[in-house]
């Protein structure tokens, strides 16, 4: 009895590590696929994907707006920016992105522009 449970661990075991190679080598091929897919959209200059997806491939205009200095803005507002920087950068970021977006709808609401503000993470 005892036998039957060492063997049925040993074959559970191998199917686990069976199952993180393959895991391993599936990250690897998505990667490789992801890097060929950037390269090839780099070369014919295409939107990225969530965008297309947003704004499709016609004759639209869209402006886009980046953000150079987040970390600068959110230091004007508040003394503590500084030291929440250095701890959760990405956090801070979202905050100062998410107040530009009220920011920029609100004034283009007040000059009577409708407009459809967005944020869209870019490599």
């Amino acid at each position: 009895m005892q036998i039957t449970g060492y063997v049925a661990l040993a074959a559970g075991l191998g199917v686990a590590v069976l199952a993180g190679v393959r895991m391993l080598r599936l990250h690897h091929t998505a990667r490789e696929l992801e890097a060929r897919a950037r390269d090839t959209a780099e070369r014919v200059r295409v939107l990225p994907p969530d965008l297309v997806e947003f704004l499709g491939d016609g004759d639209r205009r869209v402006i886009a707006v980046e953000l150079l200095n987040p970390f600068e803005l959110a230091g004007k507002r508040t003394w503590f920016a500084g030291p929440l920087a250095a701890m959760t950068p990405g956090l801070l970021r979202r905050v100062v992105y998410d107040q530009a977006v009220t920011q920029i709808r609100d004034k283009t609401s007040e000059m009577g522009i409708r407009a459809d503000v967005r944020v869209h993470r870019a490599e």
